[in-house]
Parts: C-alpha cells; structure tokens; sequence
C-alpha cells in the first residue's frame, strides 16, 4: 500500500512539470550571417591569405636540402683529422674534415653541422649525434695514424 502512494504522488507531482515543459514556447535563435564585400556587380570580392617569412639569416623552408647542401657533411665523409683535451670540457676541440669537399670543421661539445651535433670529446674520439628522419642515432669517430703502415 505504501509503495502504491508514493507512486500515485510521484505521478501526481511529474505529470505538471511535464506538460509545463511543454507548453513552453520555443525561443528562434537568429545565427547573425557575416556580409562579404562584394564588387558593383554583385559578385563575391575574394581576397587569398599572404604568409610573410622573416629570413633573418634562416634557409627558405621550401628549397631542396639536397640541392642546397644543408644536409652537409654527411657522417660518411667526415674523418677525424685532431683532437685537443682540455681540463675543462668546454675548451676541448677537434678538427673534422669533409672528404669530398676537403672543408674542416672545428668543433667544441654542443657545436652542430647540419644534421650532426658535437656530443663529447675524447682522447682520439668524437661522439656525435645524427639527426635521420626524426630519429637521432650515436656515432663515434676515432683518430688513425696516418703514419701506420696501410696493408694492401
């Protein structure tokens, strides 16, 4: 009996509030529409988007890397030609060089050319970063004697 009233009251108390909601008028919502110039005709005036690229002593982002040479040197070319330890990290120094286009580079830890970054400079080694594809991959280039006997 009890579960019997308080439905009859539940019902009692809903039945109202939803024929209130109903009865409630629908407000227009009026979407404002946007004027676009127009010529003397009548016709639409289109206007394109100009983008501006501050240089500033950037590459132009759209020229070929490979037919700049921004992506030189490539790792395969460099040789370690000198390298100089310095107590402090900072001041050590080692002298690179491009074999194809017999360019020497001198480079101290945090130095980059083109795709490669000077990580660590060592007694006869140089560790470098390669950036490829946007994955960056360690290389490590160590001194030869160039006074060692080469075997054919």
């Amino acid at each position: 009996m009890r579960r019997l009233t308080s439905l009859a009251l539940l019902l009692a108390v809903a039945a109202p509030v939803a024929t209130a909601q109903q009865k409630a008028p629908q407000k227009k919502v009026e979407i404002p529409v946007p004027e676009f110039p127009t010529d003397s005709a009548g016709r639409l005036i289109l206007e394109r988007e100009t983008y501006g690229y501050p240089r500033d002593g950037r590459r132009d982002p759209f020229a070929s890397l490979i037919a700049t040479g921004d992506i030189r040197p490539l790792l395969e070319d460099l040789k370690l030609t000198g390298v100089f330890v310095a107590p402090n990290a900072g001041q050590s120094m080692a002298m690179l060089r491009d074999e194809s286009t017999k360019e020497i580079y001198k480079a101290r830890v945090g130095s980059v050319f083109g795709r490669i970054r000077v990580t660590a400079i060592r007694p006869g080694e140089v560790t470098l970063a390669v950036d490829e594809f946007g994955f960056t991959r360690q290389a490590v280039l160590t001194m030869t004697d160039p006074n060692r006997e080469r075997t054919p």
